[in-house]
């Protein structure tokens, strides 16, 4: 118990230490990684009396750069609104036999479905949100990462299957919807559909090869490949 005890407050010594370099300016990548890495070894109630140092660090290390944000309710009812925007589309599309509709449908389900469900998962498992932001063009939530990582492994699973299955549910729900009069919006919905499902998959089967990179994208900010480390673990492979 002491060994725990002991191992957790160093875990908590260097977190803030990092977040006195980041703080001045001279924060290198590596020691968060091996941090959380540590921390992922702690018991479950070890991990959730980190929870807010990690959670604060965390936070500091992602609006290091100035990027930014909207609120998380700003930002889920955008999300929201944007899937009725998706829905309105694909009415159109059936009513007026009109293939762009239904591509229109397909990308905005696609894009709009896909932090909805991770989101409402991890609300779902107790894990809160900080803000939105922009990946790119894709829309994302900064997650409370010390309760992410105090919470239960099937929950910290769940969540990034929740992330790989959103956009394949957004495309196979146009799919199923299109006649036979639209025939080309719903081959382009299916072929978003196995794409985003082919590039999930090997996502998750690098995670669970224990790879930590595919070619220029980190694993770590793939659903497939967080969900893939996580079975990994679990598995002990």
């Amino acid at each position: 118990m002491q060994s725990v005890a002991a191992a957790r407050e160093e875990i908590r010594n260097r977190a803030l230490e990092i977040e006195r370099q980041v703080q001045e300016g001279r924060y290198r990548p590596g020691p968060w990684e091996a941090l959380l890495q540590d921390a992922r070894g702690l018991p479950r109630q070890e991990r959730a009396s980190l929870a807010e140092d990690i959670s604060r660090v965390s936070r500091e290390l992602h609006l290091r750069d100035g990027r930014h944000t909207l609120p998380v309710g700003t930002a889920l009812v955008l999300e929201g609104l944007a899937a009725l925007m998706g829905a309105i589309f694909l009415v159109l599309a059936v009513q007026r036999e009109s293939n762009l509709f239904g591509i229109l449908a397909a990308l905005v389900w696609v894009a709009s479905f896909e932090p909805l469900l991770k989101v409402a998962v991890g609300y779902a498992v107790g894990i809160d949100y900080e803000y939105a932001y922009l990946w790119g063009f894709e829309p994302r939530f900064k997650m409370r990462y010390g309760e992410f990582l105090a919470a239960p492994r099937w929950g910290r699973i769940a969540l990034h299957v929740a992330g790989m299955a959103g956009s394949p549910l957004g495309a196979w729900l146009t799919a199923i919807c299109m006649g036979d009069t639209t025939w080309f919006a719903r081959m382009v919905a299916w072929i978003i559909f196995w794409l985003v499902v082919a590039i999930n998959l090997v996502s998750l089967g690098a995670g669970l090869a224990g790879l930590k990179r595919l070619g220029r994208l980190n694993l770590s900010l793939s659903s497939g490949g967080v969900a893939g480390r996580e079975l990994r673990e679990a598995l002990e492979i």
